[in-house]
């Protein structure tokens, strides 16, 4: 009878013994999935985004941090200087992070913070798009940037009275930023023209636009525009005011009818053509993103590129 006790308490023994390592070699596994599901680069504490994907018009739920990436590798060429893709992250997560806490929406996605079309924000890509765009070895070179830009930066947005900017930007003052009434309605106080030297590398900084003025006349829909004059400038040389075909348009409304690159122009008749000479590329307003590249290359850091383009701001750790 002993003998037959001894044994069973060995067999127990032995089970307990099995289970235990069948739990840590199922349990294991299984932990290690589950952690993969979140960015190894994104805080725990990091706020969720409702993202509406125009591409494949679906939901997507994603953390801030992870968001940032995609904004920043759509938004800003990947060449560019380190310093000047953590200031584009900065930015790009102040934006995102001032809708999340306002409860903004977009309006056709009322389920949504932000959308994936630059037209109502933000540009985003995934990487699966940004992989086949650059290829998957340069790709990933430059995905490992861009992660690591917006890693060294986790968190932190620009604020101003302690609330987050209007942080909007664009690719290419042309000479100098606008300010933020001259192209919108609102008057903000860290959305200041400032002279902008340092984006002149840029592919954008001057072009030219020519039309018949037959053409000119259809797009402004007027009977007559070889008359188009400009009427009045704003302080930064963006034009304010245009007279064509005896009508009065905003600078803000030729450029969108004549597809402009910006506000920023002048017009002559050359040759039976109306050619327009244009500065800059975008709306002007906020950080110049090759401004902030050219910063970057003559040694400023993200927060002094920050802080230029956006007056008297603060970066804060918001979470």
């Amino acid at each position: 009878m002993r003998r037959r006790r001894r044994r069973r308490r060995s067999n127990k023994g032995c089970s307990l013994t099995l289970i235990l390592i069948l739990a840590l070699l199922i349990g294991v596994p299984i932990l290690l999935v589950r952690s993969c599901t979140t960015s190894f680069f994104s805080p725990s504490k990091a706020p969720l985004v409702s993202l509406w994907d125009a591409k494949t018009q679906t939901l997507l739920s994603l953390t801030l941090e992870e968001y940032v990436e995609g904004v920043v590798a759509a938004e800003m060429p990947a060449s560019f200087h380190i310093e000047a893709l953590k200031a584009q992250a900065v930015a790009a997560r102040t934006y995102a992070y001032r809708r999340i806490i306002r409860g903004d929406t977009i309006p056709e996605h009322p389920e949504a913070n932000l959308s994936t079309d630059y037209s109502s924000g933000q540009a985003w890509i995934s990487w699966t798009d940004f992989l086949q765009r650059y290829g998957l070895f340069e790709g990933r070179r430059l995905q490992r940037k861009i992660q690591n830009a917006v890693r060294k930066t986790a968190g932190l947005i620009a604020t101003y009275d302690a609330e987050p900017i209007l942080a909007v930007y664009h690719s290419t003052s042309g000479g100098r930023t606008e300010n933020s009434e001259h192209y919108w309605n609102e008057a903000l106080p860290y959305l200041r023209s400032v002279a902008d030297p340092f984006g002149t590398n840029s592919p954008h900084h001057y072009s030219t636009a020519s039309f018949s003025p037959a053409e000119l006349a259809r797009l402004l829909e007027v009977t007559d525009a070889r008359d188009i004059r400009i009427v009045e400038r704003y302080p930064s040389g963006r034009v304010k005011t245009v007279e064509a075909g005896g009508q009065w348009f905003s600078g803000r409304t030729v450029r969108q009818k004549l597809g402009l690159k910006s506000t920023w122009f002048s017009v002559e008749s050359v040759g039976g053509q109306v050619v327009f000479s244009v500065w800059g590329y975008g709306h002007g307003v906020g950080m110049s993103q090759y401004g902030a590249h050219g910063m970057a290359e003559q040694g400023y850091g993200y927060e002094e590129i920050l802080k230029y383009y956006y007056q008297d701001i603060e970066l804060v750790t918001a979470y």
